[in-house]
């Protein structure tokens, strides 16, 4: 069974100042990513506003013992200010242990999928990740990036996250082909009184 982790805006648990949350359940609005593109950028890590803390996002901790061996295909939804930028998404995915230390690679740096648009769409890629061995109490972590296609030239690039909805602003996500169980708390809507003998959710 596949496990999705989609990009949250809440803060992660390892307690940084640009550390967010890797969830296995949805955001409840859209947040929108903004980077500074350079001329002659290669390899630019996400900002969560213009000139701002660099973002990266964290899983909470794996309670089950898992191996990373098959597909993982990232989605992830952005757009450039200009076709001119010549900018596209990357990503970075690492095992870390409960601090948030680098332990190793799973996915190494790559381009994912082609240049953006000036319209913020996905790009999506399978990628083969370097077998894994997951602990109990680690957990992944995933940094994107803006990498070039081309030459970079200055401008902006938006990355949406924390979406609700699939195919929409927002849904950034990485999908492992491997069930993977964390620690992460799942809020449950409680019933509420309805009427005189009824009840809701």
């Amino acid at each position: 069974m596949a496990t999705d982790f989609f990009l949250r805006g809440t803060t992660s648990s390892v307690g940084g100042a640009g550390d967010r949350i890797l969830s296995q359940r949805r955001g409840r609005a859209a947040s929108t990513a903004g980077t500074s593109a350079t001329a002659g950028g290669t390899n630019i890590q996400v900002t969560i506003s213009l000139g701002g803390q660099a973002l990266q996002w964290f899983s909470e901790p794996i309670t089950e013992t898992v191996t990373i061996s098959g597909t993982v295909t990232p989605n992830i939804r952005g757009n450039e200010s200009a076709n001119t930028v010549n900018a596209g998404a990357g990503v970075l995915i690492e095992r870390c242990n409960n601090a948030g230390a680098v332990q190793s690679t799973i996915v190494a740096d790559t381009v994912v999928g082609a240049e953006y648009g000036t319209s913020d769409a996905a790009r999506t890629a399978n990628l083969t990740p370097t077998s894994t061995a997951m602990a109990v109490g680690e957990r992944i972590k995933v940094t994107l990036k803006v990498r070039n296609v081309g030459t970079m030239a200055a401008g902006t690039v938006f990355n949406s996250y924390n979406g609700p909805a699939a195919g929409a602003s927002g849904d950034t996500y990485v999908r492992f082909a491997e069930n993977i169980r964390t620690d992460e708390v799942i809020d449950v809507q409680q019933p509420e009184i309805y009427g005189s003998n009824g009840y809701r959710v």
